[in-house]
This record gives C-alpha cells, sequence and structure tokens, in this order.
C-alpha cells in the first residue's frame, strides 16, 4: 500500500486523523501496528482520545490499569501506562475514558505527552486521534512527525478531511506566529467566513503576510512547504472511488497549497465488522481465517 519508507526511524511518531467519526482510524491504527509488528518492528499505539478511549477494546484488553491522564496528572510515569498486547512487539498506551475534565489538556501538556513520544523506544508510535477538529486533535496532529488522514469515498467523508486539513494548517500557521499578535489576527481573520473581506486561499493570505513582514512571509512560506500530510482511502467498494483523492488533491492545492500524499487505498472486507465483535485485530483474525480455510482446502484435496 504506497511507497511509504518504513526504514525512516527518524520520523517515527505518526498521527492518523481525518475528522469525521465512523471512517475507521481507530480500526486503521490497531491494524497498522499489527501489521507493522509482524514484520518485526517495535511499536507503540496510542489513544489519544483524553473522554472516550476505545483502542484498546480493539486489541483484546478489557481493563486498563493507568492511562494517559494519569500520566499528565503524574500518578504514574509513562512506562507505567505502556501496556503488552496479544501481538508480540505491539504494546498500547491507552486515553482516558469518562474521566471529567481529561479531555481538555492545555497545550503545553501535548506538547509534553509528543515530546515523551520521541523519546520512547520503539520504531514506531502511531497515534489514534478522537473524531472531529478540536484544537487537541489538531495539535497532536500537527506534531507528528507523519500525518495521515483516512476518507471514505463518500463526498461528506471527503469534505470532512478537506475542512480537517484546513483546520491543522490554519492552527498550525497561528501556533507559528503567536509571537505575533498582528499576524495571529491576520491569519484568525482569514479563517472567518463573515469577514468584510474574505480571504478565500493560503495564496491570498500569504500576499497579506507578504505586506505586513517580508521576513515572516518566509517563515510562513517554509511552514507551508514543510507540511505534507497524506491519505488513505478506506472501505472502498471498487478501485474507481479511490479518484475521490485525486479529487482531493486538486482542492487542497488550489486553497490551501498543499501537497497530499496518496499512500493508497483499502477495500470493503466483511470480515472487519466481525473482528470488531470478536474485540480481536482484523489483521489477527485474517491470519488465523487462512489458515483455517487453508486446512480445509488440504483435507478437502489430499488423496
Amino acid at each position: 500500500m504506497g511507497k511509504h519508507n518504513l526504514s525512516k526511524n527518524s520520523r517515527k511518531v505518526w498521527a492518523i486523523g481525518g475528522g469525521k467519526g465512523g471512517i475507521g482510524k481507530t480500526l486503521f491504527t490497531a491494524n497498522l501496528g499489527v501489521g507493522l509488528a509482524k514484520m518485526g518492528k517495535e511499536v507503540i499505539v496510542v489513544d489519544s482520545d483524553l473522554g472516550g478511549a476505545n483502542l484498546h477494546t480493539l486489541l483484546s484488553i478489557k481493563y486498563v490499569k493507568h492511562n494517559l491522564n494519569d500520566y499528565l496528572n503524574n500518578i504514574c510515569k509513562i512506562d507505567e501506562v505502556i501496556m503488552p498486547t496479544s501481538i508480540e512487539g505491539l504494546n498500547l498506551i491507552s486515553g482516558a475514558n469518562g474521566v471529567l475534565g481529561a479531555a481538555n489538556p492545555y497545550f503545553l501538556q501535548k506538547i509534553k505527552i509528543i515530546n515523551c513520544f520521541k523519546n520512547l523506544k520503539a520504531d514506531y508510535i502511531i497515534v489514534d486521534l478522537g473524531a472531529g477538529s478540536s484544537y487537541n486533535v489538531l495539535d497532536f496532529f500537527n506534531a507528528a512527525d507523519e500525518k495521515i488522514v483516512i476518507a471514505c469515498p463518500e463526498p461528506t467523508s471527503i469534505q470532512n478531511v478537506y475542512g480537517f486539513l484546513k483546520s491543522a494548517i490554519y492552527r498550525k500557521l497561528s501556533r507559528t506566529f503567536s509571537h505575533n499578535p498582528q499576524l495571529k489576527e491576520l491569519i484568525t481573520y482569514a479563517t472567518n467566513p463573515k469577514n468584510g473581506k474574505r480571504v478565500e486561499t493560503i495564496n491570498e493570505l500569504s500576499q497579506c503576510i507578504y505586506d505586513v513582514d517580508k521576513t515572516s512571509h518566509e517563515i510562513f512560506k517554509k511552514t507551508l512547504n514543510d507540511y505534507r500530510p497524506s491519505i488513505i482511502m478506506n472501505m472502498l467498494k471498487n478501485k474507481g472511488e479511490q479518484n475521490s483523492a485525486q479529487g482531493l488533491n486538486l482542492v487542497a492545492k488550489r486553497f490551501l497549497d498543499l501537497e497530499i500524499n496518496y499512500l493508497g487505498f483499502l477495500q470493503a472486507d466483511p470480515l472487519i465488522p466481525e473482528s470488531v465483535k470478536a474485540m480481536t485485530p482484523f489483521m489477527k483474525m485474517r491470519r488465523s481465517e487462512e489458515r483455517r480455510v487453508g486446512k480445509e482446502c488440504r483435507s478437502r484435496w489430499s488423496p
């Protein structure tokens, strides 16, 4: 699936987002973790949802002793939050579930979490983001080394992914110029559809910043050039549905000046809902199913 360089260990924190719920972010995170672990990599999957964590249930874990909220509140060290799974080489860091106030960490707390992830002894840290485009979700997405969005071919999903990426890049720019009230206000103004003179594209915003401060404009352009998210199309019923990614890339290039790296697509599979009910990763269940079918075939056709 795609041409991603899995040996690029210097970029080990991957964030999986997409805005809309129900598009398979958590399923993808769990099964990507299983796949990498089966390749001999040391992997930690992270549920960054600090209000409604559920990644652990897809990995056959019913009880979580410590979670990210405990780490943030200095109840335990990060090593105590890391949990083993039934897959060799795959560990889990769970988010909080039902803890009042846990879903709203401060910006510096989120940076603390990300910096902690970068120092963990693992080949890959895969962060499952919550639904929506809250600052929490966007900040985790922007702080990751690899930014991956999941989309379905339905127009609503494509629109949500575009909105997510737009919010993410504007959030990134806003944080980049947080020390400059004039430019930060200009960026905020550009994102408001009710302003008197709407700035509809990143290029128009670029010109406005250039007029204000040419030095800051260079930083602005570098930020855009360095920002390269990737996309995976999920739950495709036929290969033609992957064309939705190309349409999204064209719109993102025109209005956001972003090049989206297309990693590939995943077909819909009836075994996936069964894996969710069984609280077992699809990758693990599929291998078991393949072994079962292979055994039946050998039994049926052996003399």
